[in-house]
């Protein structure tokens, strides 16, 4: 897995916001964005129930590759 440099910052992410993170062997994607329910220390935790799936995952903040901050989503 080839990675860019993380931007993003733990501090910049609130539960509400929606991530997207690199797939790895232990959990795919699904190429959408999961909703983050927590944080501690660097590691987030996020949930995706969309589409008839039903997850729940904790990433690094090493590992979001996209966030929505929960202001930029539509309502």
């Amino acid at each position: 897995m080839n990675k860019k440099e993380n931007f993003y910052k733990i501090e910049n992410i609130e539960v509400g916001d929606e991530v997207i993170f690199y797939s790895t062997n232990q959990q795919n994607n699904r190429d959408l964005y999961w909703k983050v329910t927590g944080k501690e220390g660097n590691r987030i935790y996020i949930e995706l129930k969309k589409m008839g799936w039903e997850e729940y995952w904790t990433i690094s903040i090493d590992e979001v590759k996209g966030h929505i901050p929960l202001s930029k989503k539509d309502k």
